[in-house]
């Protein structure tokens, strides 16, 4: 069943569904019992060890599924409720990145406006973090990213992408979540009996290799990161989507880059190249 990971992957299953506009579409998210904390910003390479574990509640986390920040202690919110809430911009430095929206929303719809505006709502790693949105906010309250969650996507992905409708409370024992063409994708929940049309996720492994005149210092790794982060940031623009994965494929020496051996037709003897 399809894992939907962010609003490129949305507007892509709307195109595809575009026949089905007023049908619900199963999607692979449903109940799954363990209700946890989570980030809405769920890039495994934004947090440092124990970041994501950093919390700072004042009182009980356990009354509702969102998390509110007032003079740096949190509190948890409702789906009903709406506030201010701050946004993390990736782009910026320093203090910028953290954006206050001054204009209520409920928190799925402010999740919604920081992931298609900026990066995400704001994730807080640790006590320097929580001060600096502290700082960004004076005393107002606002929504922060932290939700709790009980369900799980059916492949065992770990996104934390969440397109639910206004009106959506929490997701019921039994239930699993439809795509409706007619309310722009929003998502709500079904009794996971009913029958519905459904989508899938099709996933496509392809290697592409690549010639090149010279390799000499390419094998560095800190060169095959650079140029695997900026192929990688190329191609999620031109997709409008980041959910694409590509590693390196390296030889039994941990090499990315080797000199390709070829053979020369006149003197039928082997020469070696710098291509890879």
């Amino acid at each position: 069943m399809a894992t939907i990971d962010d609003m490129g992957a949305m507007k892509s299953l709307l195109g595809l569904s575009a026949d089905k506009a007023h049908d619900e579409l199963w999607i692979g998210l449903h109940y799954g019992g363990h209700k946890e904390w989570r980030w809405s910003l769920a890039d495994k390479d934004f947090y440092q060890e124990g970041g994501r574990k950093y919390r700072n509640f004042e009182g009980s986390s356990n009354a509702e599924m969102f998390v509110r920040q007032h003079n740096g202690k949190w509190y948890t919110g409702g789906i009903s409720t709406k506030l201010f809430f701050i946004c993390y911009d990736g782009n910026r430095k320093g203090g910028e990145r953290y954006v206050l929206v001054s204009k209520a929303m409920s928190w799925t719809d402010a999740q919604v406006y920081c992931r298609s505006t900026h990066t995400d709502l704001v994730s807080i790693r640790n006590p320097e973090e929580n001060q600096a949105v502290a700082t960004a906010i004076d005393e107002l309250n606002v929504w922060i990213g932290l939700f709790k969650y009980g369900e799980h996507w059916s492949d065992g992905r770990n996104s934390s992408f969440r397109h639910w409708s206004p009106d959506f409370g929490v997701l019921l024992p039994q239930n699993c979540a439809v795509m409706t063409g007619r309310t722009s994708g929003r998502w709500g929940q079904r009794s996971c009996d009913e029958l519905h049309p459904f989508l899938c996720t099709c996933t496509r492994k392809r290697v592409l290799k690549v010639r090149l005149e010279d390799i000499q210092e390419l094998n560095d790794p800190a060169m095959n990161t650079a140029i695997l982060n900026q192929t990688q940031q190329l191609l999620n623009e031109a997709t409008l989507s980041n959910h694409h994965k590509m590693v390196w494929k390296s030889n039994s020496e941990g090499q990315v880059f080797t000199k390709e051996q070829c053979q020369e037709d006149q003197e039928q003897e082997q020469d070696f190249c710098d291509t890879v």
